[in-house]
């Protein structure tokens, strides 16, 4: 099992493409597997939270160590209130870092590694929807969903 430490992560504004937006939506995830007859398999879903999103990639709150380059089938739920919310957004993702904070508790990086146009649409919108609702609230209160904080300098 091998697990990064927080040096290894991207965390520089540097390897950052995209905007990232702090907030904590419901993530379910398998991990994506070969059987030993060659056919394609996922583990059961399990329940997560992100802390953070961008059109690349997300970063879950894992109560499992995963391995680096495990590949996890992703369904992200936009926030009821949301006005796009419907059902979850599907993606494959891929994990990349991992940093146990307790013994129950993993911070993992994963980058999206496919998505359906509908759905990057969907999770572009959103993001941008929310990021311009905090832009517009930093004199007052936060008006958006979720009670998201910009994170505007990665």
């Amino acid at each position: 099992m091998s697990m990064n430490s927080q040096e290894n992560h991207p965390s520089s504004k540097d390897q950052r493409r995209h905007a990232r937006l702090d907030i904590a939506l419901a993530v379910n995830y398998a991990i994506h597997q070969s059987g030993a007859d060659g056919m394609i398999e996922a583990s059961e879903m399990a329940e997560t939270l992100s802390s953070d999103i961008s059109a690349s990639g997300l970063r879950l709150m894992t109560v499992a160590p995963l391995e680096n380059g495990s590949i996890l089938n992703l369904e992200i739920a936009l926030p009821e209130e949301c006005p796009n919310a419907g059902d979850p957004i599907k993606a494959r993702g891929e994990v990349v870092w991992q940093n146990k904070i307790s013994d129950f508790s993993y911070e993992t990086g994963t980058i999206i590694k496919h998505m359906e146009e509908h759905d990057k649409k969907r999770l572009m919108s959103f993001v941008f929807d929310q990021m311009s609702r905090l832009v517009g609230a930093f004199g007052g209160s936060n008006g958006g969903v979720g009670g998201t904080t910009p994170n505007l300098l990665n």
